[in-house]
Parts: C-alpha cells; sequence; structure tokens
C-alpha cells in the first residue's frame, strides 16, 4: 500500500513538473496566440499547417518590434540624408550598368523609368545588402496581437493608443495571412524568411500584401523570389505602374512613388537619386 502511494507520489509529482514546464514555455509567447491561430484557421488555412508553424521553437513573440510600431513617428528628411552622398550615387550607377539588360526589359514591360527602380532598390536595401534580420511570420504574428489586453498590459503601451493599436493589429492579420498565402503558393518555410522590423523583405522590401498583389517573376524561372535581382525590379516596375506611373508624365512619378512608401522625405530621395543617376 505504502508502495503504491510512492508510486502515485511520483506520478503527480511528474505531472507537476510537465505541467509547470508546459507553463514557463507558454510564458515566452502570449496567450493570443491561440487565439490568431484560430482566427487563420477560420480565414481557410490548414489546421495542421498553421499548429506547426505555431509550435515550432522558431515562433516567438517580438515585444521591441510592437513597441517601435506602437509609437512611431513620421519620418524626416534627415532620416534619408545619408543616402544623398557621392558614393552612393557612384554605386548605383554601377548597378545601373550591371543590370541594364533586366532594366531595359522592365521598361519595356511596364513603362517605368529604370533610374527611379534603381533608387527604390538603393533606399530600400541598399541595392540587396541590407533586408533584415526579422522573421517576418514573428513580426506579423506579433503585430497581429498588439490590441490584445495581455499585450497591452504587459508591454505598458498607452491605453490612448488603442485605436491605433486595433488599426494596427488588423493590418499585422491582414498582413499575416497574406504572407502565409505566398509561402504555401511556392512551398517556403515561413519561418525561413527574414525582413525588416517591419514586416517587409527582399530587395525591394515589399510587404506580403504588395507581393501578392504586384510580385513578377523577371526571370522566367516560375516564382517570385524577391530576393533575386530579376524579380524585385520586375516587381517594383510593375507596382510603379500599378500605382500610375507615367513614364511620358513626370507628374505621375511623385505619387506612384508615394504609392510605394507614404512619405514625403522618401519620395524627395527616391526622386533626387533617380535625378543624379
Amino acid at each position: 500500500m505504502r508502495q503504491g502511494f510512492l508510486t502515485l507520489g511520483l506520478a503527480l509529482s511528474l505531472t507537476l513538473i510537465c505541467l509547470l514546464a508546459v507553463a514557463g514555455q507558454a510564458a515566452e509567447t502570449p496567450v493570443a496566440f491561440v487565439s490568431l491561430q484560430y482566427d487563420l484557421i477560420r480565414n481557410g488555412f490548414d489546421t495542421d499547417y498553421i499548429k506547426k508553424v505555431f509550435k515550432d521553437e522558431r515562433t516567438e513573440f517580438l515585444p521591441a518590434v510592437v513597441t517601435k510600431i506602437a509609437y512611431l513617428k513620421k519620418e524626416k528628411k534627415a532620416d534619408y540624408a545619408h543616402f544623398l552622398r557621392p558614393a552612393v550615387v557612384e554605386k548605383g550607377r554601377r548597378f545601373l550598368a550591371a543590370e541594364n539588360t533586366t532594366l531595359t526589359r522592365a521598361v519595356s514591360n511596364f513603362g517605368v523609368a529604370k533610374e527611379v527602380i534603381v533608387a527604390i532598390l538603393t533606399v530600400e536595401s541598399d541595392l540587396g545588402q541590407i533586408t533584415g534580420k526579422y522573421p517576418v511570420f514573428n513580426v506579423f504574428a506579433s503585430l497581429a496581437v498588439m490590441d490584445t489586453p495581455e499585450v497591452i498590459n504587459d508591454l505598458s503601451l498607452n491605453r490612448r493608443l488603442t485605436g491605433r493599436l486595433q488599426k494596427k493589429a488588423a493590418w499585422g492579420r491582414s498582413e499575416l495571412c497574406a504572407f502565409l498565402t505566398y509561402c504555401r503558393q511556392n512551398r517556403i518555410d515561413p519561418l525561413t524568411v527574414k525582413g525588416s522590423w517591419a514586416g517587409a523583405f527582399g530587395f525591394s522590401q515589399f510587404l506580403p500584401s504588395s507581393l501578392l498583389r504586384c510580385g513578377r517573376d523577371g526571370n522566367q524561372d516560375g516564382c517570385i523570389n524577391l530576393f533575386c535581382y530579376e524579380d524585385a525590379i520586375f516587381s517594383i516596375a510593375n507596382y510603379l505602374k500599378k500605382s500610375g506611373f507615367r513614364l511620358d508624365q513626370r507628374s505621375t512619378w511623385s505619387r506612384a512613388i508615394h504609392a510605394y512608401n507614404h512619405s514625403d522625405a522618401y519620395v524627395d530621395t527616391v526622386l533626387t537619386l533617380a535625378q543624379w543617376y
């Protein structure tokens, strides 16, 4: 009988240890991730696929990203000053020469200025040299739950930002759906794609929704890979065309570039670089 109690006690102890371990593990990610999984499944994603991604040890909540987005301020002209240097211009001109064949095809197909494409690549990723270190899935999964009471409390976010938090969370959920759709279509492990802290990725720094809408296969290999110059160039050109860019109408250039990034400072920098190129 005593042996039975010892056995029972050992079993209960082991169970408690397991529960504590699970609880400790769960504390690393917000409980809101559970609701997010069900939202994704209700949006048509395969249950096993979603559960597998969220159970992956690489999946994590990014509090620094959430805080940065919550308090993000309007860009200033000074934020882009480092692009307007002779060394940057020279690098852009070399890129124009090296990728002239692809750029010329883009101009022919979409009717946009090759210098503007290169200027955008310069500002977005230093012509493909700096594309970001944040797992895109983790960025949008984190933003998707930034309006939950749990996250607001844990990160001590200002409750006066509730409207902004709700808007950004809805945006995060939408972009997460677009990103997972792209990954499923191209058989990509969603946790291997890295981008900026804002979720943009590739040489062109597209958001997932922009990729689904404007991505183009520039090298005709059957897939759209924004970490490939041909695809990035064609995708930027298509984006500009869809945004109203007309090569022979300079008045359309600013509006189209503004659609790419809603910042006057960004538009001025891209146009200045394009002119210097």
